[in-house]
């Protein structure tokens, strides 16, 4: 078992969508895969993935209404594909997909079990991709067997808030409440003495993140759809988002909780989800 260290991951126009209902720069699933794929392309095996938020900005304008009157860019393409890129009103103008895009800085800690190539993972990062946004530039690369050896940037730990949605009303009244409530600032808590609890969470910036998806029908062979590396047709089903809740916490308030790491994995053969390894919000 060893540790991998990417810090300060400099990602340009990544997408900022969670779903067609929010727009979050906490791109916890996007990371996540991207640890899976970082396995799959660099031979180690990525077991768990830890997230720290340096910036985010997020692409667009501001209207009178201040931060919730946001406007994001939009993109469109200079030519078209096939003849349905056109706009059913303008048959001159392609028609417009609404995206929202964000700029974002990050450090990803990847548990793996295996050997760490360090120069095969730079390679990898040259051309690979976080939420669809360029990897301009990184720090320094870290692998160690033991996690103190590593030099982690201070930054804020995405760390999964699930609880907070488990009221007696609606999840999704819950959700955006949680979202819609205003920060207070609160002084760094006073490092514990050994043996003591950490001190209980800061109240800190609360965001919407996509954390699964569950299909809404079967997995069977169509056509269009990407193939593998292999050039192997996947089964592919089409699929709706899942909003989970998170919380951006500064490691000066974290306190001496265990790292917030992230897995992946199947509920059921029709869901599929990421979550933390176990409850920080508990300890």
């Amino acid at each position: 078992m060893s540790y991998l260290l990417l810090p300060r991951l400099r990602i340009r126009a990544a997408d900022a969508m969670a779903g067609n209902v929010a727009i979050s720069p906490a791109k916890v699933m996007a990371c996540i895969l991207f640890g899976h794929n970082l396995g799959r392309k660099t031979g180690c095996r990525p077991l768990q993935v830890a997230i720290l938020h340096h910036d985010a900005q997020l692409l667009g304008e501001y209207g009178s209404d201040g931060f919730y009157d946001f406007h994001p860019q939009q993109r469109r393409g200079a030519t078209f594909i096939d003849g349905v890129d056109y706009s059913s009103k303008n048959p001159h103008a392609l028609s417009l997909q609404p995206t929202a895009s964000c700029h974002l800085t990050l450090s990803l800690l990847v548990e793996v079990r295996g050997n760490v190539n360090i120069e095969r993972i730079k390679r990898f990062l040259r051309t690979a991709r976080i939420a669809g946004g360029n990897i301009d530039s990184h720090g320094e690369i870290e692998a160690e067997d033991e996690l103190d050896a590593l030099h982690l940037p201070k930054g804020f730990w995405l760390i999964e808030r699930s609880d907070l949605l488990q009221t007696e009303g609606s999840p999704v009244d819950a959700l955006v409440a949680a979202v819609g409530r205003k920060s207070i600032r609160t002084e760094t808590a006073e490092a514990p003495n050994p043996g003591d609890s950490p001190p209980p969470l800061p109240d800190s910036w609360l965001a919407a993140s996509v954390l699964g998806y569950a299909m809404n029908t079967p997995f069977e062979v169509r056509a269009g759809v990407r193939q593998t590396d292999e050039g192997e047709t996947p089964l592919h089903a089409f699929c709706e988002p899942l909003l989970g809740l998170v919380q951006y916490v500064s490691t000066g308030d974290y306190g001496p909780r265990p790292i917030p790491w992230w897995e992946h994995t199947w509920l059921q053969d029709d869901v599929f989800v990421i979550r933390q390894t176990q409850s920080i919000a508990s300890i």
